[in-house]
């Protein structure tokens, strides 16, 4: 059994073992074993093997060779508690405890949501009506029913966090952003960057704070709104953030260039809700509201960073518009600044490296520096919904917004430790009429069917939504804006 829940991470200790909200799932399977081993045996041997089917419903339920009753409820019980342990113990927050449970293959058992409720139970009264209750692992459980005083009084079961527990504190750095702004005649790329031909410097700080107390969702058994069998209840457990980026200049901050508040929430009892661990919801003040859901995974066996680069890597940073008719590079410098003209130093527009830059070595660069990276934790956030606000709607629709959070514990030069976050983030930005969606009297099309430098003469030129079915649907060009940033944690 033990092998089971700590194939993904590292071995917990024996005082993890008894402080462990999911220990008593093993006292369970101690139990069973012992006293219905002709039943329960080949549940536990398949786990222990990493084998377990979670869609498999245990055994018929007789009698054992030593007359004892095996007790159907409990053996699927321990059934799901062994898939939930095979699939989370992985490892590690920052503090050490057993972390959560890995949001690999979610998958729902087979067996059913709701169990009868034992005779003279104290707790759900209003689930009576049905004479039955959720089913919960002894983790779960925990989680779910953790209901603190405002001062976090009892303490959070171990693991209910997940991965979001080394996320709490401060964390400063800086990153780069590449966006397109709107720009006569065309658009044109900016960027911002720590460095001496990019200005605004760009500085940031990140602040997490745990919530007190447990969201909680409730809905019906199998989401069946006719025929449920028992209410059951989705708990949230998380942290909120604020983050906060401002021009730097001369070791003071000066104007403010975002500004978010949000919260990640982790999926500690998902109900019927599988298909995500870990959500994070956040609002801009100039007028977005977004919320993204994904999965994580914990890295900390093998070449660990060989792997974090290789997943920083993977993250789509691509900083051109894919739509048709566009000059990839035509664009993207700043608007040259009539000579005589002083431009104060927070107006300066930033300077582009040749043919762009690839924003992963922005990324890669502070890995390669350490000289060991003991293990890493990626939150992939990869869907999301976004609303702006009617402004925006109409002026530059945000869309596809994804991003990945990496937690990594890692060593400096000089072997100090240190935690480093790291993220990548890239969404569409909607508005200029397509350059595919356009008629201009006097050009000539090329064999692309697009009129060659013709941003350099849009004067004569008029929208044509029947030159193909989807400019009227999608009207704007669709250009891409890109944010990276590498934070150290100082509190």
């Amino acid at each position: 059994l033990k092998s089971a829940s700590t194939q993904r991470g590292h071995p917990p200790s024996d005082a993890q073992h008894q402080s462990h909200p999911t220990s008593m799932s093993f006292t369970r399977a101690a139990r069973l074993l012992c006293s219905a081993l002709s039943c329960c045996v080949t549940i536990a041997v398949a786990a222990a093997g990493g084998m377990l089917d979670t869609d498999t419903v245990g055994p018929a339920c007789e009698t054992n060779l030593a007359g004892v009753a095996c007790d159907r409820d409990e053996v699927q019980l321990l059934q799901r508690d062994l898939s939930v342990e095979q699939r989370g113990l992985s490892a590690a927050t920052a503090s050490g405890a057993a972390a959560a449970r890995s949001s690999v293959d979610r998958s729902t058992s087979a067996t059913s949501q709701c169990v009868d409720i034992p005779p003279g139970y104290a707790g759900y009264e209003d689930w009576r009506g049905s004479g039955k209750m959720q089913r919960m692992t002894s983790f779960e459980e925990s989680c779910a029913s953790w209901n603190p005083s405002a001062k976090g009084v009892p303490a959070r079961p171990d693991g209910c966090l997940g991965p979001l527990e080394q996320l709490v504190g401060t964390w400063v750095g800086s990153g780069h952003a590449y966006t397109y702004v709107p720009t006569l005649p065309f658009p044109s790329m900016r960027r911002q960057g720590p460095s001496a031909t990019a200005t605004p410097w760009y500085n940031e700080t990140l602040v997490f704070t745990p919530i007190i107390g447990t969201p909680i969702n409730k809905g019906y058994s199998e989401n069946d709104h006719l025929h449920g069998e028992c209410r059951v209840e989705q708990a949230l457990q998380g942290v909120s953030y604020t983050q906060e980026i401002r021009i730097g200049y001369k070791n003071e901050l000066h104007q403010l260039l975002h500004y978010e508040h949000g919260a990640l929430m982790y999926n500690a009892v998902p109900a019927w809700d599988t298909n995500w661990t870990v959500t994070r919801m956040g609002a801009i003040v100039r007028g977005i509201t977004f919320h993204s859901y994904g999965d994580y995974k914990v890295v900390q066996d093998g070449d660990v960073k060989e792997q974090l680069l290789n997943e920083l890597s993977a993250f789509n940073l691509d900083l051109l518009s894919k739509d048709k008719c566009m000059d990839p590079l035509g664009h993207v410098g700043p608007p040259q600044v009539p000579e005589g003209v002083d431009v104060h130093i927070f107006d300066r527009e930033a300077k582009l490296e040749p043919e762009l830059a690839d924003m992963h070595n922005y990324l890669h660069e502070p890995v390669q520096l350490a000289s060991a990276v003991e293990s890493f934790t990626k939150i992939d956030l990869p869907l999301s919904s976004v609303a702006p606000n009617s402004f925006l709607q109409n002026a530059a629709k945000p869309t596809n917004f994804a991003s990945a959070i990496f937690i990594e514990s890692l060593k400096d030069q000089d072997g100090n430790a240190k935690q480093q976050l790291q993220y990548a983030q890239r969404l569409d930005v909607e508005f200029f009429q397509r350059l595919d969606c356009i008629t201009c009297p006097g050009l000539t099309r090329d064999e692309t069917g697009c009129y060659p430098n013709v941003t350099k003469q849009l004067d004569q030129c008029f929208v044509d939504n029947s030159l193909d079915p989807t400019c009227s649907e999608k009207p704007y060009i669709s250009w891409p804006h890109v944010t990276v940033a590498t934070l150290t944690k100082v509190a």
